[in-house]
């Protein structure tokens, strides 16, 4: 049987996440430092990126031009033939041998104006823990990073991936949890900035899980309320 091409396939991924967000019941929420015209360094984890790819391009924060780094991989070919399809410029690279052409590519398109999206734990890993990427685009281009969390209501959770890729099942709530700011002005202790960076990250899907928590128990009295209010 022939394998389907990076094209096709990226098509076809396009065409059932796009039919996948239709249902979903979204919560987008935004710390109050975020000033929401400006140019973005977003970073999130590598599980969680279905959610901020397919909806903050729609949201408040979609205005501007927005950009996506992509592993040079074959996997990576095919994520790009589906960003592509939702409207991202693409910076092409790796955490090997184009690693450091790809950062420069993107440090060159934050100076057009472009927000950009990185993985912070890279194509490969290890799972959740930030590499460098992020925090030096970041600092190179005067921007700041801003770190987003994610949760989903239900979902696909496929373990057996390194990432634990999170894939959130149809009709789920999702929320995303537009943490803080780092303004990162200094990187001789690139230890210290990673692992500032792992810290807001991880504070920002606390957020996001603490206010889907919220929400499922508003949901909850809400239906206790209806129900009193039937009974009697």
């Amino acid at each position: 049987m022939a394998r389907l091409s990076p094209k096709l396939v990226g098509a076809i991924g396009h065409f059932i996440s796009r039919l996948l967000v239709k249902t979903l019941s979204v919560d987008i929420r935004v710390h109050p430092n975020v000033v929401v015209p400006n140019q973005h360094i977003f970073a999130f984890w590598h599980d969680k990126q279905f959610a901020p790819i397919m909806l903050l391009a729609n949201s408040a924060l979609g205005q501007g031009k927005h950009a996506c780094f992509v592993s040079a991989s074959g996997d990576g070919e095919m994520l790009a033939q589906w960003l592509k399809r939702l409207g991202y410029r693409l910076v092409r690279g790796s955490s090997s041998r184009k690693a450091l052409s790809g950062l420069v590519n993107l440090i060159g398109i934050t100076k057009e104006g472009y927000s950009v999206g990185i993985t912070a734990d890279g194509p490969r890993g290890p799972w959740h823990q930030a590499k460098t990427g992020a925090a030096f685009v970041a600092y190179k281009a005067g921007i700041g990073l801003i770190p987003l969390g994610v949760a989903y209501s239900s979902k696909w959770q496929f373990n057996k991936s390194w990432d634990k890729y999170q894939l959130p099942k149809p009709f789920a709530k999702a929320v995303i949890y537009i943490g803080e700011p780092l303004l990162i002005t200094d990187i001789k202790d690139m230890d210290a900035v990673i692992a500032s960076v792992n810290q807001a990250i991880d504070k920002s899907d606390v957020h996001a899980l603490e206010i889907l928590e919220d929400k499922n128990q508003a949901h909850v009295q809400h239906l206790r309320k209806l129900h009193d209010s039937t009974s009697t």
